[in-house]
């Protein structure tokens, strides 16, 4: 269930979303595009084109080389879009380390971005974790083991079919991207320092569960960076709402994004 922030100014848009041709998917850290099958599924009645992109280093490019960082993963997912998207009506849609590589793309194309989902994102300024969390993320890659325990230590409803879809030998994590990904998402953009550079209408979804990024996190997030933006937790979930929290995740999205009647 969607449970909205009882902000008195949460629900107030800075304008309508434009018509969304096309919604693009950032994964996360020790993720990949295919991350956001259970989302992608669940939105599919709503005939909205959907591009879920891997990173480098992750998923059916498990074996690229890097290197990991916030800029590069721009550049790649504006390669991307570029080749496979419309040129206008796109919606971001980030989740956690995705969350910041949306911003910096949607501050790279704003008139493209009709509206930019950030889900439990990770703040663009980084995200400083203490030594022994740091230790069990950094050195994960290419462990099915370890990266299944991370999986089910942030997660409250994660499916056993989607932990062994995410740990398929081929498409896991290696070493060299979790620890350039890892630092990169810790260290952040100095982008993040500032104000939300993004003008447009923004959604900032947080998990009610979250022990990852929690609700405090979330809420300082919208106010010092993006004042306007709704801000909205999805209820049973931990740090995957897109996969813990399929239906519930979409139904909020399409309400946001206007899906479904005024969809191209």
């Amino acid at each position: 269930m969607d449970a909205p922030s009882n902000h008195p100014s949460q629900q107030a848009r800075d304008r309508s979303v434009e018509p969304v041709r096309a919604a693009v998917f950032i994964h996360g850290f020790l993720d990949s595009g295919a991350s956001w099958t259970p989302l992608v599924r669940a939105l599919s009645p709503y005939g909205v084109q959907c591009l879920a992109p891997d990173l480098r280093g992750a998923g059916e490019r498990a074996a690229e080389q890097g290197p990991y960082t916030l800029a590069q993963a721009v550049d790649d997912v504006l390669e991307r879009v570029g080749s496979a998207g419309p040129a206008e009506g796109l919606a971001l849609v980030g989740h956690s380390m995705g969350a910041q590589i949306a911003e910096l793309v949607a501050m790279r194309i704003p008139r493209q971005i009709a509206a930019l989902v950030l889900i439990t994102p990770t703040p663009l300024e980084g995200n400083a974790l203490p030594d022994d969390v740091r230790t069990m993320l950094r050195e994960s890659g290419g462990d099915i083991q370890a990266q299944r325990r991370i999986r089910q230590l942030f997660s409250r409803n994660l499916s056993e079919d989607f932990l062994q879809a995410s740990l398929h030998p081929a498409r896991i994590m290696a070493k060299a991207a979790a620890r350039g990904y890892y630092d990169a998402f810790t260290d952040g953009d100095r982008a993040g320092e500032r104000p939300g550079a993004y003008g447009g209408p923004t959604l900032i979804l947080g998990a009610a569960d979250d022990p990852v990024i929690p609700r405090e996190m979330v809420e300082r997030i919208r106010t010092a960076r993006h004042p306007r933006a709704e801000l909205s937790f999805i209820e049973g979930s931990g740090h995957w709402p897109q996969a813990e929290q399929p239906a519930a995740t979409a139904a909020r999205l399409r309400d946001f994004l206007g899906l479904g009647a005024d969809t191209p």
